[in-house]
């Protein structure tokens, strides 16, 4: 069994040259893996190409939802270190519902398409109504909801449908997330640290280590055992994702 963990959701492409060198090698000293996440075109175009990865993630943010966009992914979701479409969702923060129901089906078409999973960012009011009423969009994909701060009844309708979860941070201090976790299926756990630069925040790749530990604590695993069946969730949630 490999002895690694995996950050599932980094956004690394937004750290300056240096830095995102360091994070990198601290990453790799914590036995690390990370596959970065991109938010908008642009984005796109830049994590295909970074190095020190795992994989990267195609896509458009809902914050960043262009019908037009969508289309211009279709080439980015063919590169081989590409491993997923998203993060891709609804977001009260966004513009119009409308816009973000089109870019979300174009990029679930766009995954089916590619034999690509999908992942999930849902935030604020109203954003996880959009998602159930647009449930059919989902059909046939592999599907990660990132950053996983639901409660119960959305965490059932996730595991109804067999979706992986993903923890960050959040789950080592709210007990909510902490009852979900202990119950939901063990083989649909993931972990991430959602790392991106921000003012007075500190994250960064390698406090996944953290995370998957907590995920332990709660299932009752040791640390290898938390770092060995996360390692065997985030390969099945993520086929094509190349460590070493």
């Amino acid at each position: 069994m490999r002895q690694i963990w995996v950050d599932t959701h980094v956004h690394l492409d937004r750290y300056e040259l240096a830095e995102r060198a360091a994070i990198v090698a601290r990453a790799n000293d914590a036995a690390v893996a990370i596959l970065a996440v991109a938010v908008d075109l642009a984005s796109s175009r830049v994590v295909v190409e970074l190095g020190g990865t795992a994989g990267c993630v195609v896509g458009v943010h809902p914050l960043h939802a262009r019908e037009q966009e969508t289309e211009a992914l279709r080439d980015l979701a063919g590169v081989p270190r590409v491993v997923a479409i998203g993060e891709c969702g609804f977001d009260v923060a966004g513009p119009g519902w409308d816009v973000q129901v089109e870019a979300f089906r174009g990029q679930c078409d766009l995954a089916r398409g590619a034999g690509l999973p999908v992942i999930l960012h849902i935030d604020g009011a109203g954003a996880w109504g959009r998602l159930v009423d647009n449930e059919d969009a989902l059909g046939g994909l592999r599907v990660v909801r990132h950053y996983f701060t639901g409660g119960s009844a959305q965490a059932e309708w996730h595991e109804r449908r067999g979706h992986f979860l993903s923890f960050g941070r959040p789950l080592l201090k709210e007990e909510g997330l902490q009852a979900i976790c202990r119950e939901y299926p063990a083989g649909l756990i993931l972990v991430e640290t959602d790392s991106y630069p921000l003012p007075g925040r500190t994250t960064e790749p390698r406090d996944v280590v953290t995370v998957g530990e907590g995920v332990g604590r709660l299932r009752g695993w040791t640390p290898v055992e938390a770092q060995e069946r996360l390692y065997e969730n985030t390969s099945a949630a993520f086929p094509g994702l190349r460590f070493g």
